[in-house]
């Protein structure tokens, strides 16, 4: 069926600069297509070190332009196309990418596909549908998505601020993947889920596993494993707290 490598599990610069944990984004393998989701620092050297040139990338989706999202889009485009001998693969990321030359003008025309994200759209990378949801809130352009296979609905809930509307996009997922920095969110002004933003989702969508990831120092000091099994206790359904280097398997 396919799996889901997480080459990291933080955004937080201190966290990445003592290297306790690594930035990075997904990998994701599934219906026989190969997709590199929010490719940020140290994304690269970890895709080059575990699958060198064994595979080949279909696409390549950028959430939102911050650097732990998008710091490596550059050079997977390069390595998607071949360094540009191949026209193929597809990109699919927020306009804002294109307008802040976050995505090189050089490149633009290297892959088969650049695509702008725009809310509740589908879109197709080879064999996997993969469908966006309304705005999320992070002061940039920033959207989660869903992908559908023949299993599953797969719910990638990328960096926002929690609200209720949000919960919409991903109402048919049963596994979500959650980026969640803050244990308790005391910060008025944050722009990450925590621990009861992922009660919320639980509780009105019902998924059967849910995986946080993407840890900031507070939820880190809480220990994330421990809050993960809790959840499981009290929900009755799987919650795993990422590690670098994971594989989740479908």
């Amino acid at each position: 069926m396919g799996y889901i490598h997480f080459f990291g599990t933080t955004g937080n610069k201190d966290i990445i600069f003592k290297n306790i944990r690594s930035a990075g984004g997904l990998y994701i393998n599934i219906n026989d297509t190969h997709v590199v989701f929010d490719p940020g620092i140290n994304t690269f050297y970890k895709y080059i070190h575990t699958y060198g040139d064994k595979e080949t990338i279909d696409g390549i989706i950028v959430s939102h332009v911050h650097i732990d999202h998008a710091n490596d889009l550059n050079i997977f485009i390069e390595l998607m196309t071949n360094g540009g001998r191949e026209k193929r693969g597809s990109v699919i990321a927020p306009k804002q990418a294109i307008d802040n030359q976050i995505l090189q003008p050089y490149l633009e025309n290297f892959p088969e596909k650049i695509e702008n994200i725009e809310p509740n759209t589908t879109y197709m990378i080879k064999n996997l549908e993969i469908t966006a949801s309304i705005p999320h809130d992070h002061g940039v352009e920033c959207y989660g998505f869903t992908m559908k296979t023949s299993k599953h609905r797969i719910g990638l809930v990328t960096d926002t601020r929690y609200f209720p509307e949000l919960l919409n996009s991903y109402k048919d997922c049963d596994i979500l993947i959650m980026n969640v920095a803050y244990y308790i969110n005391n910060k008025e002004k944050a722009k990450h889920l925590d621990i009861l933003a992922v009660e919320e989702f639980i509780k009105t969508i019902q998924p059967t596993k849910v995986i946080i990831t993407h840890f900031n120092k507070n939820i880190l000091s809480e220990n994330p494993s421990e809050i993960a099994k809790d959840l499981t206790k009290k929900y009755g359904i799987e919650v795993i707290a990422a590690e670098d280097d994971m594989k989740l398997y479908l």
